[in-house]
């Protein structure tokens, strides 16, 4: 399994534990956590744990990502468990073509680790996450309601399927 996937302008690498101050910056930002699997977090201890997860997950299981841009962290990008992906991108960076770039990166790397199959669960309002996806050849295999509470907020989701 690759350490590391390299683009033009990015670079995709295993998470540490000291990237959880970085992360933090993300993650306790409601605009970039609105349609996360959870609310903003509110202290870096939350991070901490939530960053240990992603360090400690099993290699069979899990193939997930920090995404950095000259050295510096701008998001995550990947599996925590597989087959099912997400990723989470700075706000700053949005509209600058960082989360297609690394999707292509990781579709391309899971092709070349055996995978069969990459899916994701996204909110049906979060249009530019659904665009992506479709864009880069995933298709809708499904929807549901009240799937995930968020907070106060009980969201829905739309199933997506890309075939490796």
């Amino acid at each position: 399994m690759s350490d590391e996937l390299r683009t033009d302008r990015l670079v995709l690498r295993r998470a540490r534990y000291e990237d959880a101050e970085a992360m933090h910056r993300i993650m306790s930002n409601r605009v970039a956590m609105r349609y996360w699997s959870s609310p903003p977090h509110q202290a870096l201890a939350e991070t901490e744990e939530w960053m240990a997860s992603m360090v400690e997950a099993p290699p069979e299981l899990s193939d997930d990502f920090i995404v950095t841009l000259g050295g510096r962290l701008i998001g995550k990008f990947g599996a925590w468990r597989l087959p099912e992906f997400g990723f989470l991108i700075d706000p700053a960076q949005w509209g600058q073509g960082y989360a297609s770039e690394a999707l292509v990166a990781f579709i391309n790397h899971r092709r070349g680790a055996g995978g069969t199959e990459l899916t994701a669960d996204v909110d049906p309002r979060n249009e530019p996450s659904i665009r992506l996806l479709t864009r880069h050849g995933f298709e809708e295999t499904g929807r549901a309601t009240g799937t995930w509470q968020i907070g106060d907020e009980l969201c829905d989701s739309i199933y997506y399927r890309l075939e490796l």
